[in-house]
């Protein structure tokens, strides 16, 4: 930032960071550049942790997870629509976009109650947590140190399941071991992170959402798909006609949804501060970079 604002550089990419976007603010002679980037985050559920195999414990967590308070707390700073992103495959600028969540991704907190009763995880007279068996529902959420995003949406979500009896302990790990020890291993119930979407969406979310074959998981670290999903997968990839491929995507999205592989929180915004006398260049989220239009004003 010292750099933009002494005119050493042109440009700086603030992404998500607030302490950033406040600096860039207060610089004289600098445009911020907004616009709705390819990254995501969402949290996902392990479906093959103990907690977790049943999918409507699974749908009940998700009823208890209030998405746009998290979207609040980390776009609201920003200046930027706090709005969840209620899609796995298509971000909300893209063709084919559109809602698919249905009563999973709608905040319900006595619906998740009711269902977790029903699946057999009752709260005790007096209790705090809910219990089956004599075990705890207890949720082990992972995430990575350092990162003050995940630190901030894991406390969210630890304080909203609190409120219908489930139990989070967050277990910060060292960044480098995150993903070899932790998310690629199945050594978590909950964790967080970002996705780096495409333009071509269907095909590159395809290595996520399928279901995995023994210890293949591609990055399906839900570990959680069905052969219906894998099937439409392929008619996507295979048809030629967009508006028909976009259709099949979002079939694929609904049963995403049903079957809880993961939440999709918020879309993440990129934000690019700029000298306000260089033209046609910023943040263009979905959009070529014509360099031969960038250049400076007269």
């Amino acid at each position: 930032m010292d750099s933009l604002a002494s005119g050493e550089i042109d440009e700086i990419d603030i992404g998500p960071d607030v302490n950033k976007y406040s600096r860039s603010k207060e610089i004289q002679g600098v445009t911020l550049h907004k616009a709705g980037g390819p990254n995501f985050r969402h949290l996902t559920m392990n479906g093959q942790s103990a907690v977790l195999k049943d999918v409507n414990v699974r749908q009940a967590l998700a009823m208890g997870i209030d998405r746009t308070r998290i979207a609040a707390a980390l776009l609201g700073p920003l200046e930027v629509p706090a709005v969840p992103l209620n899609n796995h495959i298509f971000m909300t600028n893209q063709a084919g976009y559109q809602d698919n969540s249905g009563d999973v991704g709608k905040y319900n907190p006595d619906k998740a109650k009711q269902m977790l009763d029903a699946a057999g995880w009752t709260l005790p007279s007096g209790g705090t947590y809910r219990q089956k068996a004599g075990k705890e529902l207890d949720i082990k959420f992972v995430i990575p140190s350092q990162v003050a995003t995940s630190e901030k949406e894991s406390k969210q979500i630890q304080a909203m399941l609190k409120d219908i009896g489930v139990k989070v302990n967050i277990n910060t790990v060292p960044s480098d071991d995150f993903f070899d020890k932790y998310v690629n291993q199945g050594n978590f119930d909950f964790t967080v992170f970002s996705w780096l979407g495409t333009p071509f969406p269907i095909s590159s979310n395809k290595s996520i959402y399928a279901t995995p074959k023994g210890d293949n998981i591609q990055q399906n670290y839900a570990r959680v798909g069905s052969p219906e999903i894998d099937s439409l997968f392929d008619q996507a990839n295979a048809e030629l006609d967009e508006s028909k491929a976009r259709g099949l995507a979002n079939q694929i999205d609904a049963l995403i949804w049903k079957e809880v592989h993961s939440l999709t929180t918020y879309q993440r915004p990129e934000i690019v501060a700029v000298k306000s006398n260089i033209a046609n260049f910023g943040a263009f989220g979905f959009a070529n970079t014509i360099y031969e239009d960038i250049g400076i004003k007269k």
